[in-house]
């Protein structure tokens, strides 16, 4: 039978496994180390128009973070005479700039290396087998200006848990527009290692990756480049930054003016890449990363078939503390460090025009579930608690000074960040990192209270959830949907409708299930026919970035107009249909009118899983 011939393939396909990273760690020191490359400098000479480089493969030790912390076996590419690094060489070259490379592979496996072709093309025309012990070499054209990447695979580079030994083979191949300053600015490329886990941004875990500067009013232009398997949905702290372009390996568009559009979260799929500018308006500590709670969160045990691990690890030993330099976070995070004139003033003459409370506690004593109350601290009104596992709406108002005060009656500490909101970095929501100087964002403890002072810049679709960083919080429902109003805008219940996703926790359901405003079973929704509403979506989940969303009749689905995304209003849209990927940390507006009575599905999914929410919209004469 199919099967039982098919065990002992497998059997000997694990043992060889165990005994290749076994065998890597026990002759772990006697590998040279793989070096963190910052991009910044492009590997190679270029002579008379060609970029000469010769490129090879080898076997070396990863520290993602100290030098005395996890050891793990990995093939990694260099210049020949040079130390590995990951993210691999840098390949930058002015366009018109043709590439002459050699490739060695000392290695005793085959490596299959794609990316190094014309520009735009088709990935499967470039594709390059080099065996154990053999040198090719490669001219090409690398064609077309934007940002691209080169990497590598090798048959025993996956295990049962995912990449490990080829997951570091990975490099940036960028080509300059005429007359572009290739110092101006940075290249970043996101990895992942899956044994079980480490994420990092140029060959580093966070805290260890770089510590960047910026100045207030300087723009800051970065190119990001997804050499890893999986998506990473990107978000700045603080600001907005504008997409210049998307690529996807084969090809790179460049917009233009008019196409170019400001939003908080970019979410990057396998072997994509993007380019970005943003304008720092706020001095002070902020944060850019990856949202997958996963990539973000403190280390998860490694698995020392893997690596080798310090008997006591120094990187991890105090990581949970206050001044501990993880800060409770690691993984996929940039730390950046604004400086100059503060744009806001908060202490001078601080007059809130809005005063509004946050409770969060947890309901009948389970500290596993959590319920947030809202009210406004000038009405009179009783104000508003949370839905099932989701918070009720925080409702502001653009360019209103408004005052929060966060009151934790809860059993564990946490923190609230206001994503997407241009803030002083104080009120960031990044506990032990947020602020300035010495002044920094404190946990806000069980019997305590936070009083967070914000004045919104852009009206819109936001979200206000914890960032304590752990998924037990974000899934047990302290989170929920922000909307910031326009001067004059009045806000409209019967029209105006939030939809937020988010995940529950795995008990009492025996595993996580997709919520859609805190319930797997959102009641029905009845509405008018020939009434314009306004739908709002957010992903919150931990970690469900292709999270789709679609509004269908009995089959297909119907249409709608984009308005917004990310609190950015979309140019001149019209009618499309009516589906969506909303990525986590992303927002997305769409105005919808059904011109008949009908009764219309909303549903919400996560491709290749089970889990799928639908509610019923009614729309009445």
């Amino acid at each position: 039978m199919p099967t039982t011939s098919m065990r002992p393939h497998r059997l000997s396909i694990h043992v060889f496994f165990l005994l290749t990273f076994l065998s890597s760690a026990a002759v772990g020191q006697q590998l040279p180390v793989i070096a963190a490359n910052d991009n910044r400098t492009p590997a190679g000479e270029i002579r008379d128009g060609v970029l000469h480089l010769q490129l090879e493969l080898r076997k070396g030790i990863w520290y993602p973070e100290s030098e005395q912390g996890e050891a793990i076996p990995s093939y990694a590419f260099a210049e020949v005479g040079r130390p590995l690094q990951v993210p691999g060489p840098t390949i930058r070259v002015p366009k018109g700039t043709a590439i002459d490379l050699s490739l060695l592979n000392p290695l005793q496996v085959p490596v299959t290396l794609h990316g190094f072709y014309e520009r735009p093309g088709k990935d499967a025309d470039g594709v390059v087998t080099i065996q154990p012990g053999q040198t090719r070499r490669l001219q090409f054209d690398p064609g077309a200006p934007g940002v691209y990447l080169y990497w590598g695979r090798t048959p025993d580079g996956k295990s049962d848990r995912g990449r490990v030994l080829d997951a570091l083979l990975g490099g940036a191949l960028v080509v300059d527009r005429p007359g572009e300053d290739p110092t101006a600015d940075r290249i970043f490329v996101f990895e992942r290692w899956n044994g079980p886990m480490r994420t990092a941004i140029n060959g580093k875990s966070w805290p260890f990756t770089e510590r960047l500067d910026a100045e207030v009013g300087k723009p800051v232009r970065w190119k990001m480049v997804n050499a890893s398997d999986l998506s990473h949905p990107m978000h700045l702290h603080g600001f907005h930054y504008r997409l210049d372009g998307i690529g996807d390996g084969e090809s790179f568009k460049t917009f233009d003016n008019e196409m170019r559009t400001e939003e908080f979260t970019h979410s990057v799929d396998v072997m994509e890449t993007f380019e970005i500018t943003w304008v720092p308006k706020e001095p002070g500590r902020w944060l850019y990363h990856c949202h997958r709670m996963p990539h973000m969160r403190l280390p998860v045990p490694i698995d020392a078939r893997y690596a080798k691990i310090p008997d006591h690890n120094p990187d991890h030993r105090d990581m949970h503390q206050w001044d501990s330099g993880f800060a409770g976070m690691g993984g996929m995070i940039l730390g950046i460090t604004v400086t100059g004139p503060a744009h806001f003033d908060t202490a001078n003459g601080w007059k809130p025009g809005k005063r509004l409370r946050l409770d969060l506690a947890n309901p009948d004593g389970n500290e596993r579930l959590y319920e947030i109350a809202i009210k406004d601290l000038d009405s009179q009104d009783a104000g508003a608690r949370s839905t099932g596992l989701t918070g009720p709406l925080l409702l502001v108002r653009q360019g209103q000074p408004t005052e929060i005060t966060l009151r934790n009656n809860a059993a564990k500490p946490t923190t609230i960040h206001w994503h997407g909101q241009e803030i002083e970095s104080y009120y960031d929501g990044v506990p032990w990192w947020s602020g300035i100087g010495e002044k920094r964002a404190p946990e806000v403890e069980p019997g305590h209270e936070f009083e967070v002072r914000l004045i919104p810049q852009r009206a819109g679709s936001f979200i206000y959830h914890t960032h304590w960083h752990d998924a037990d919080q974000l899934t047990g429902g302290v989170h929920g949907p922000m909307i910031v109003l326009g001067p004059d805008e009045q806000y409209k219940p019967d029209t105006d409708k939030s939809f937020l996703m988010s995940l529950s926790p795995s008990e009492p359901f025996g595993g996580s299930v997709l919520l859609v405003n805190g319930t797997p079973q959102p009641p029905v929704q009845r509405l008018k026919a020939g009434v314009t509403y306004r739908f709002r979506f957010m992903n919150i989940t931990p970690m469900l970035d292709q999270l789709h969303v679609a509004l269908r009749g009995a089959t297909d689905p119907v249409q709608w107009r984009p308005l917004a995304k990310d609190a950015v209003e979309v140019k001149d849209a019209g009618l499309q249909k009516a589906t969506q990927q909303v990525a986590v940390g992303e927002t997305y507006d769409f105005e919808f009118r059904s011109p008949v009575a009908q009764v219309l599905r909303l549903e919400a999914w996560m491709p290749g899983n089970n889990r799928h929410v639908v509610q019923s919209l009614v729309f009445a004469e």
